[in-house]
This record gives C-alpha cells, sequence and structure tokens, in this order.
C-alpha cells in the first residue's frame, strides 16, 4: 500500500482542505494508504472524512517548528508522497526533504495565483521570502499540480520552471448530485418569497473574496429594486467590517450572514443570482457549481479561472475586479430577468471528481513506477 501524505494546517472550512479529504477518501478505497497531517485544532471538515481515513496532529507554533517536524514525521512515517497545497508550506515541505533521510515525492498544489498570493504578504519582507524561496525551491519539488491554465502559466512567468513540470488537473468539484433537475429548498425564509430576488454569496469572508465589496454595491442596487435580498454563507475575518458597514447603512433587514452549511449547494442552486466578487482565484469551485444551476451569474474576470469556467456560459456576465459599477449594474440587470433552465455546458466534465481522480491517480502512478 502507497502512502500518501495530505500536509494542511487545519481542517477549516477551505477549497483545498475539501479536495484532500475527497481525495483521501476515494483513495483510501483503492490501494493507497492516505493521511492526513495538521497542526491547528478545530475545523468542521474534518467529520467528512471516511473513519478509515489516518490523522495525525503534529505541534508546528510556527514555521520553524513545522519544519523539524516534518523532518521527523517523513523519517518515521515514510510516506511515498507527500502533497501540500500552502505555497508557503510547500517551501518547508521541500526543506524537510532536503534535511531528512527519509526522500519523499513531492507534490505542490497550485490553487491560487502565485502572484497575487506574495502580493498579498503581510509584509515585502515575508513576499521577499516567499518569492526568492520558491524560485530556488520550486524546482526541486517532483510535479506541480495546477488548478487552471491561468495558474500555471503564472508559475511558469515568475518561477521560470519547465513546462513538464506543472500538470493541469480541475478540481474535481463535481459529483452526481450537479446533475440532478433540482434540489430541496434551503430552510431559510427568503427561499420561501417569490416575490424578492435572491443574491447569493458562497465563501470565506476575507478581503481577496470582495464580500465587503459586494456588499457595498448592493446597497446601491437596492435603491433601483428594494425587493433585492442578499444571502452571505461563510465566515472570516472581514465579518465585523461587514456587519458593521450594514448597521451603519441601516440595511440589516436586506442582507444575512450565515454560517457556512453542509448542504451549501441547495443554497446555491435555490438563488435567484449568485455573485463571485474575488480579487483573485486559482479556479473557483463554488463558481463550477454556480454553472450547473440556473441561477444567473456574476463574477469578476479575475486571475485565473472565471474566464474559464463561464466560456459559453448562458445567463452569465463577467465583470472587471474591483468595479462597483459594473457589479451594481449586472445585479439590477439580472433581478429583472427571470430564472431560464441552463442548457448543459459541455466543457463542464473536467470539473467531475470522476474525471479529475483519474488524471490524479495517473501522476501518482506515474511518480511512483
Amino acid at each position: 500500500m502507497k502512502k500518501i501524505s495530505f500536509i494542511i494546517p487545519s481542517f477549516n472550512v477551505g477549497g483545498s482542505e475539501f479536495n484532500f479529504i475527497k481525495k483521501a477518501n476515494y483513495l483510501q478505497d483503492n490501494e493507497y494508504t492516505p493521511e492526513l497531517v495538521y497542526w491547528l485544532e478545530g475545523g468542521e471538515l474534518k467529520k467528512h472524512l471516511k473513519s478509515k481515513v489516518i490523522t495525525k496532529k503534529i505541534k508546528a507554533l510556527n514555521l520553524i517548528y513545522l519544519l523539524f517536524e516534518l523532518i521527523n514525521y517523513f523519517n518515521k512515517s515514510k510516506p511515498e508522497i507527500v502533497h501540500t497545497a500552502s505555497y508557503m508550506i510547500a517551501n518547508v515541505v521541500l526543506i524537510a526533504k532536503l534535511l531528512s533521510s527519509h526522500k519523499p515525492k513531492v507534490i505542490i498544489g497550485a490553487e491560487s495565483d502565485f502572484n497575487a498570493v506574495c502580493k498579498a504578504s503581510k509584509n515585502l519582507i515575508d513576499e521577499f521570502i516567499l518569492r526568492s524561496l520558491s524560485k530556488f525551491l520550486y524546482h526541486r519539488s517532483d510535479k506541480i499540480i495546477s488548478v487552471s491554465k491561468g495558474v500555471k502559466n503564472g508559475l511558469l512567468a515568475e518561477l521560470n520552471l519547465k513546462e513538464s513540470k506543472i500538470n493541469v488537473i480541475y478540481n474535481g468539484v463535481l459529483t452526481e448530485r450537479h446533475s440532478k433537475e433540482s434540489s430541496e429548498l434551503p430552510d431559510h425564509h427568503w427561499y420561501a418569497n417569490n416575490k424578492i430576488c435572491l443574491v447569493c454569496s458562497i465563501g470565506r469572508l476575507s478581503p481577496e473574496k470582495g464580500i465587503y465589496e459586494l456588499v457595498s454595491a448592493f446597497r446601491k442596487a437596492l435603491i433601483v429594486n428594494n425587493n433585492l435580498r442578499l444571502l452571505i454563507i461563510g465566515k472570516g475575518s472581514e465579518e465585523n467590517r461587514i456587519n458593521k458597514f450594514i448597521r451603519d447603512n441601516k440595511i440589516e433587514k436586506y442582507i444575512e450572514i450565515i454560517e457556512f452549511k453542509d448542504n451549501y449547494y441547495s443554497y446555491l442552486d435555490n438563488c435567484d443570482i449568485f455573485v463571485l466578487n474575488s480579487f483573485y482565484e486559482g479556479m473557483s469551485n463554488i463558481l463550477a457549481e454556480a454553472v450547473t444551476t440556473n441561477a444567473k451569474i456574476i463574477s469578476t474576470n479575475c486571475n485565473y479561472g472565471p474566464d474559464e469556467i463561464l466560456h459559453g456560459v448562458s445567463e452569465s456576465k463577467l465583470i472587471d475586479v474591483n468595479n462597483e459599477g459594473q457589479l451594481v449594474d449586472a445585479i439590477i440587470e439580472f433581478s429583472d430577468k427571470k430564472k431560464v433552465k441552463r442548457e448543459y455546458s459541455s466543457h463542464l466534465k473536467k470539473f467531475y471528481f470522476k474525471e479529475s481522480i483519474k488524471e490524479y491517480i495517473k501522476t501518482i502512478q506515474e511518480l511512483t513506477k
């Protein structure tokens, strides 16, 4: 049995974490021994792991601690493959491999625009360290799996890597449930009200997701159409700032923020308009899911992914990043249109889990043969 270790900080809600859990659950039943290595307590995603999947908690107060913990883990557990989806943690993993006696194959998951992640560093020193380490170490990885062509091209431009080093494998976010005609109405009072136009946004409440900016634009759209409502599903560092804006502008009855739901797809499937207002992405899982619904879709044309996902998709609109005027106009325009049945988009096939995991296993087999 080949041991594959997935390195994640915690089981908190996130696209990378959820994708690792799905991979681990699948691999457990297919001649592999997956193990999830983490160091932060908490996280509601852990309950989605199959009981046979091994988890290993290590102690890591900072990146130096993490380095020595990983060296110890590599030498004791001897995984054949280590897979991580954080650019900075990937550098720590690669250094740990250099310093350990056991040398696992290392896969780096490229989930976001590398340049944007660097620019979002806490300070210039952190940005310099991330860029410098990555330029020095990433060519030592055994494979980089990029979630989109755009992310791949960004890495090639920034890090001077060989193109053969990077495979594009789209996140397998879609499953059989996304092929069903419809889902049950969620237990929320707005979904039973057919006199309103319900706008929905789902994601982490962090600056790069643009939720604060969405709320600001929504307030202006309300002036034109007060039948609009905005439901935000997610938690994060921006929540207090967003709630203060809502209170200061006295629009509490038009906007609600609720925690992430296991049945989030039913909220997405039954809303009128879905908005992705990100400043950058790698390949938005939730946007791919939105295309399987009949909801009208508004997305920023950010780096990277939205233009790939929404190519040829009806009742969808790409807007410029951080352009409040375009966002306001798009919300107003779509609020006047009725939902129509969206035709199946053939390019979505590559976003289904069964297609994605085939490519992933092929990569694993190539690395371990």
